[in-house]
């Protein structure tokens, strides 16, 4: 039977990697055997994107080794092209899930409201099964009509 590990305190550990410029982290990519045709512009996107978040992009062109060597002929851009299709599939699934959200939202709404005949249905704690429930719900719409009356306008209530 495995024994969990003990946890160790938060903050204790220490990184022992120095940083390094940016000339340094396109060596460092070259070093692994990706082909670099324009160093500025490696740069210009390790400084943009940052080294940490683009790294892990080149892991389908590595060979497996522990020392992250790359398959021959692998390109800046082939790592970068695969970013870019990553990031725009990332936009694409959050702009439906947003629309999944809205759609469930409003239906949820409309049959509360039509069921009690109340459009502030979300009130009145006696729709909810646990009361502990809409007092959570309660604070988190207090909460977050507090902060939109006290805060700074929105950018699209001034479009």
């Amino acid at each position: 039977m495995l024994r969990p590990r003990p946890m160790r305190p938060r903050g204790s550990h220490h990184f022992d990697k120095p940083p390094l410029s940016l000339d340094d982290l396109v060596d460092r990519l070259v070093g692994r055997g990706l082909t670099v045709p324009d160093r500025d512009r490696a740069r210009r996107y390790l400084r943009h994107i940052g080294y940490y978040r683009l790294s892990p992009y080149s892991i389908p062109f590595q060979q497996g080794g522990p020392d992250h060597l790359l398959y021959e002929g692998t390109s800046f851009d082939d790592v970068l092209d695969l970013y870019v299709f990553d990031r725009a599939l990332r936009l694409l699934v959050m702009d439906a899930l947003e629309r999944v959200e809205v759609a469930v939202r409003a239906a949820l709404t409309d049959h509360m409201a039509t069921s009690y005949d109340d459009p502030h249905w979300y009130v009145d704690a006696s729709h909810f099964q646990h009361g502990g429930k809409h007092a959570g719900l309660m604070k988190i719409v207090r909460d977050t009509c507090g902060a939109a009356l006290t805060g700074p306008p929105s950018p699209r209530a001034s479009a």
